[in-house]
């Protein structure tokens, strides 16, 4: 054991060789779980683009055998308004296994930053959950890519295997029309490693019987080499070793019968004894594992291994195992709420419905929106830099209530002077966006007065009551007859003086 700081315990118990089970003992590169695929759920199930799953080999001969790694690439996109803590995913075939594996995704735009936190189950059928990180959050148009190594586990000879996303089958090509049978076992001593899903390093020997015939036993003594000249410190923690033998098939698996070794107190070197007879028509092997000091891209560790005379030297050099990249556009959001004030404001219906247009861009965008008072509208979403403009439509006729101006406020909210306002928005944050009308009571309208009509009205009479006091004018019959021609005679004397100057004005133009 080893404590948390690195440092070895006093004491180390003595190793005992592990009994051997067929699928621990493989000399495949991970191990395959071993439930049934469980049906995944995501929040969006749809996000991997089932077209952009690409399956690649990794070796040089662009075919692939059971138990060589392959490589995984797919797309995604999630939805506007996804938000960390949120999943995607989708569901390997059969014949690729992981265990326990996790990856990352980084920000393309800060690779500091990470954008989703993946993992592989351990099932069957694995499956694959990314979690989105509060990285997303606040962003639009997220989008990016992901990769892993897989390890080919079963053979086939079908040209394709079966992903499931969104709970529907997707087949896609595999290198070299399927995965075929491994390599045959060799026939010289060898040592191989690789990096398992739960950040160790697994190192192997094979060892032909037919190499050590004689021999009482196969004695191993195998050393980690130290860090210094471009290697890397890694050590054994948990103290344990493992020795079976199969065929020279690679069937028919036994464990090394009393075989017994152990590691020395720093886990840096072990001594093992695999009793004879050796069996020349059999294949031996001892694994173990190391935990490197580093998992940085290109950090190399190694070992070397004396087998009864035989020096066997091994590298393993780090890689990343899964990965890919993410973005989207950083983004912020407002909302609007309607405040009533004034002396109508308790007399204004409480389910009116106001509208506000609010405009961006170039060419310009133009949307509407409806606000009811005290009541937030949903968040709007826009590109972070966005400057909008706000402006209100005519608020509903209200019987007795007189509109004032709109007023637009809130933290910074620019109020413009023809009643409108204008914001940019900010990274991350929510404008809350308050729109005031002033409602005031109107006075009651009181029409003209129109005189009421009697009900009983008098007829005029035709001709005005004379008395002898009256002051209004009185008939002939009622004057004395001396004042008549008193009257006339004036007349008369009017007219013939009148007559008597035009006579005399005709005579003076005639003598001119």
């Amino acid at each position: 054991m080893f404590r948390r700081d690195g440092r070895a315990l006093a004491r180390r118990k003595s190793t005992t060789i592990m009994a051997a089970a067929v699928a621990v003992l493989t000399a495949g590169v991970t191990l395959a779980g071993a439930g049934a695929a469980s049906a995944a759920e995501y929040d969006y199930p749809a996000a991997v683009d089932p077209s952009s799953i690409v399956v690649t080999a990794t070796g040089s001969s662009g075919a692939v055998s059971q138990w060589d790694q392959v490589r995984v690439d797919a797309q995604w996109s999630v939805p506007d308004g996804a938000v960390g803590g949120q999943t995607f995913g989708f569901t390997l075939p059969q014949e690729f296994a992981r265990a326990g594996m996790s990856f990352s995704v980084p920000s393309a735009e800060d690779p500091s930053q990470t954008i989703a936190e993946c993992t592989v189950s351990t099932d069957a059928a694995p499956v694959v959950t990314c979690t989105l990180t509060d990285y997303v959050n606040g962003r639009t148009g997220v989008t990016g890519s992901l990769w892993f190594m897989a390890s080919a586990d079963e053979q086939t000879t079908v040209s394709t295997v079966e992903f499931v996303v969104d709970g529907k089958i997707t087949r896609v090509e595999v290198p070299g029309g399927g995965i075929g049978p491994a390599a045959p076992l060799p026939t010289e001593p060898q040592k191989w490693s690789w990096q398992t899903d739960d950040g160790r390093i697994a190192w192997q020997l094979t060892l032909p019987g037919a190499r050590f015939s004689g021999a009482t036993s196969i004695v191993v003594d195998d050393a980690l080499t130290g860090p210094g000249a471009g290697l890397a410190e890694h050590h054994n923690t948990d103290g344990q070793l493992v020795a079976w033998s199969t065929d020279l098939d690679g069937n028919d698996y036994r464990t090394a019968a009393g075989a017994i070794g152990a590691w020395n107190a720093g886990g840096t070197a072990f001594h093992l004894e695999i009793p004879g007879p050796v069996d020349a028509d059999r294949v031996y092997f001892v694994k173990y594992f190391t935990i490197p000091s580093s998992q940085a891209e290109g950090a190399t560790f190694a070992n070397v291994a004396d087998v009864n005379g035989v020096t066997l030297n091994d590298r393993e050099v780090w890689h990343v195992t899964g990965g890919g990249d993410g973005d989207g556009t950083a983004s912020g959001a407002f909302t609007v709420t309607k405040a009533v004030t004034g002396t109508g404001a308790s007399t204004v219906p409480t389910d009116a419905t106001y509208t506000v247009h609010y405009s961006y861009g170039d060419p310009e965008v133009v949307r509407t929106i409806e606000v009811a008072a005290g009541v937030a509208t949903p968040a709007i979403t826009l590109p972070v830099g966005t400057v909008v403009t706000l402006e209100e439509v005519t608020p509903p006729a209200i019987d007795g209530i007189e509109w004032g101006a709109p007023v637009f406020s809130g933290a910074g909210i620019a109020a413009l002077d023809d009643g409108s306002a204008r914001f940019t928005v900010s990274a991350g944050a929510t404008a809350a966006v308050t729109l005031t009308n002033t409602a005031t009571t109107k006075p009651p309208v009181v029409p003209p007065t129109t005189p009421a009509t009697p009900s009983n009205p008098t007829v005029p009479p035709t001709e005005l009551p004379l008395t002898g006091d009256s002051s209004l004018a009185i008939t002939g019959g009622d004057v004395p007859i001396g004042a008549l021609w008193a009257g006339g005679a004036a007349i008369l004397l009017g007219v013939s003086l009148t007559v008597l100057g035009a006579v005399r004005a005709r005579a003076r133009l005639r003598q001119d």
